[in-house]
């Protein structure tokens, strides 16, 4: 059964509730107004003005191709596709825009260079070709931790890293290799480390046992005493070492003004580093003196470091090689002893 509209043979039938609308050549053409309720089932080519599809779990569906020459809103706004500019816009914080097209997944996310301006990330991002930065500077590095600006990694030239804490550097590594720290300028034929302001070891050695590293560096006082107990007032004890690894070099100033000891055999104690316990390190001593006389049979005074205490004695150096006590009464009343030595310290 059919209609015959304008000399054609077109079909308007009901079947099973449904409406079909036919002309004769298979196409319904011309304009449908009004609410249309039901399903619109087109094998060909649709073209719809401002449509509202709504209703039903799926609301929209498409079995072959679809085209949209305006923009697609999807939500209240927050997402749209936009197909004159090749964008597609999430909110107010994501743009996707490239005319060759944005890959995600297996490929790049861009063909050639990709810029975005933030990216906040909360758990682990992998990068696997690397990331570049801008070069930065000491006032405002482009590596930097939240909420301190000035303060990361910066790049000031050419195969050159350099970190700055409170807009100011404080280190870099440069083109040669060579660590600086406190300071931007190398010092021609340097070593690998330069420092501005020296190296700080701790009060309390941390010893190494590789022969190559120092681990130890100290400067300072002490006061030098003989090893009688008492019987000398002394005038001036002075005495200054430098301690460098295990080695202790030290010099003596020693003045006194009375004596009233006799016998024994003098010796020199105070030393700050107990000696290493090992003939190996045996320390040596030179000194003048002022008013010491030479025990009997011997022909000069040496000072001898003991190899098991921080302690200097004195003898007597007798004629084939042996020695002989110096007797504390050889001191002289008053007298003045002007000592340099080494020797190597216990840690």
């Amino acid at each position: 059964m059919g209609i015959q509209i304008n000399g054609q043979t077109d079909i308007i039938s009901a079947t099973d509730g449904s409406l079909t609308i036919q002309g004769a050549s298979g196409n319904l053409t011309g304009d449908l107004t009004g609410n249309v309720t039901g399903n619109i089932n087109s094998s060909g080519v649709s073209t719809l003005g401002n449509t509202v599809v709504g209703g039903g779990t799926t609301q929209l569906v498409v079995t072959g191709n679809a085209r949209i020459t305006g923009i697609l809103t999807i939500g209240t706004s927050s997402i749209t596709l936009d197909g004159s500019n090749n964008q597609v816009n999430v909110g107010t914080g994501v743009t996707l825009h490239h005319t060759n097209g944005v890959q995600v997944g297996g490929n790049n996310l861009h063909s050639t260079v990709l810029t975005v301006n933030n990216i906040n990330a909360s758990g682990v991002s992998t990068f696997s070709s690397g990331i570049v930065v801008a070069a930065g500077s000491s006032a405002a590095p482009s590596i930097t931790p939240t909420g301190d600006s000035n303060t990361g990694i910066f790049f000031p030239s050419a195969d050159t890293i350099a970190f700055g804490e409170g807009g100011v550097e404080t280190m870099r590594v440069n083109s040669s290799g060579e660590l600086l720290i406190g300071t931007s300028t190398r010092t021609a034929n340097g070593g690998v480390l330069q420092v501005s302001n020296g190296i700080t070891f701790p009060a309390t050695q941390s010893a190494c046992s590789d022969p190559n590293t120092l681990d130890d560096y100290e400067v300072g006082t002490f006061t030098p005493v003989f090893g009688i107990g008492s019987g000398i007032t002394y005038a001036q004890q002075l005495g200054k070492y430098t301690k460098i690894g295990d080695r202790v070099l030290f010099n003596i100033f020693l003045t006194w003004s009375a004596n009233s000891n006799t016998g024994g055999n003098a010796s020199l104690g105070g030393f700050p580093y107990a000696v290493t316990d090992a003939l190996s390190s045996y320390g040596a001593a030179t000194f003048t003196n002022n008013s010491l006389s030479l025990p009997a049979g011997s022909y000069n005074i040496v000072a001898q470091i003991s190899p098991t205490q921080p302690t200097i004695f004195l003898f007597g150096a007798v004629s084939g090689g042996s020695k002989s006590n110096f007797p504390y009464q050889n001191l002289g009343g008053s007298g003045e002893i002007i000592m340099s030595g080494q020797y190597g310290a216990s840690s």
